[in-house]
């Protein structure tokens, strides 16, 4: 077999390559939306990283119903293949989507290309084997989720350079899809998750170490903590996932609407003011990490404050009629 491209789909939600990859790969099977509306509502912040995730964040392979998730060690590609070329192109064969970490320094289509090292995922989707390419997808473009290729050698070189024992980089996630006959709409799922994001409610998890916060308090917080220091530039991935969520939740809604019938199309249209000032803070961050106008941190940090109170009171009345 001279090329091979698995099929994927526009993405749904791509602040992180796990969301992109699963989304890309599941998009197009409307059976899957309720999946997508049940999950993707709370928010968890984890200090030590400083980072924004969808709550749950960790275990999205293994609970997606659509998804076989295999993983794969490093000792065993090693003692089975001669190279990790071979692996994923015969993985690829088989009908698997490949997932593994490599050091961007070696992938030419990153900004970190020979200039400074990165680990971080890639999503593999197929091969050319005239060319020596594969093609993969990752937030390459400026933060922004891609589908690009690049060659053989950039992958085993971005993936040889993963040294140490920490099997979290060194493993490989081989996905594939399954069918699913049976998944529906949770509606008391959808209003527990909503009321946890407002009252910014801990998640228990007992497979978690790290210290977080969640929900509101969570976004206050944090942008908080990154309006005080005046010298750095804004995380633009928070404030796409804050979008992004926003995006979904206007999604859900609209779908709530028409596919269970309910009546609350006046819900929907206060949502879309919320999204529209999600859009204008996201634009207001970028603008500021260009210019550095002290001025407009305190406009962003009214902006969502502002945003989120009114949030509240839009999903409050939207738990109450669903309630009903």
């Amino acid at each position: 077999m001279v090329k091979m491209e698995l099929p994927i789909q526009d993405t749904i939600i791509n602040t992180f390559n796990v969301y992109g990859s699963i989304s890309s790969i599941l998009s197009n099977n409307k059976k899957c939306l309720p999946w997508f509306y049940n999950n993707f509502i709370q928010i968890r912040y984890v200090y030590d990283w400083d980072t924004f995730f969808f709550d749950n964040h960790h275990l999205l392979m293994d609970n997606c119903p659509w998804l076989n998730h295999h993983v794969v060690p490093r000792f065993v590609i090693e003692s089975k293949w001669d190279s990790i070329v071979d692996f994923i192109v015969d993985s690829l064969k088989l009908g698997h989507y490949v997932y593994l970490y490599v050091d961007r320094y070696f992938i030419s289509a990153s900004t970190a290309y020979l200039k400074w090292s990165h680990l971080h995922e890639i999503f593999i989707y197929g091969f050319d084997w005239e060319s020596k390419k594969f093609l993969i997808a990752d937030n390459l473009s400026d933060g922004k989720y891609v589908q690009t290729e690049c060659t053989f050698e950039e992958v085993a070189q971005g993936y040889n350079a993963m040294k140490g024992n920490n099997h979290f980089f060194l493993n490989i996630h081989l996905l594939s899809k399954k069918e699913e006959e049976e998944y529906t709409l949770n509606l008391p799922q959808i209003i527990m998750s909503i009321e946890n994001y407002l009252n910014s409610v801990i998640t228990l998890d007992v497979s978690f170490k790290e210290k977080t916060l969640f929900g509101q308090n969570a976004i206050l917080f944090s942008v908080d903590k990154m309006i005080e220091d005046e010298t750095k530039r804004l995380d633009k991935r928070a404030f796409h996932l804050f979008l992004e969520h926003k995006k979904l939740m206007l999604s859900r809604i609209n779908y709530l609407i028409h596919e269970n019938r309910l009546k609350y199309e006046h819900v929907s249209e206060s949502y879309k003011n919320i999204v529209r000032r999600f859009e204008i803070i996201q634009n207001m961050t970028l603008k500021y990490n260009k210019t550095k106008d002290q001025n407009s941190l305190s406009r962003i940090r009214n902006q969502i404050s502002d945003g989120l109170n009114e949030e509240k009171l839009v999903l409050d009345e939207m738990i109450k009629l669903i309630s009903k």
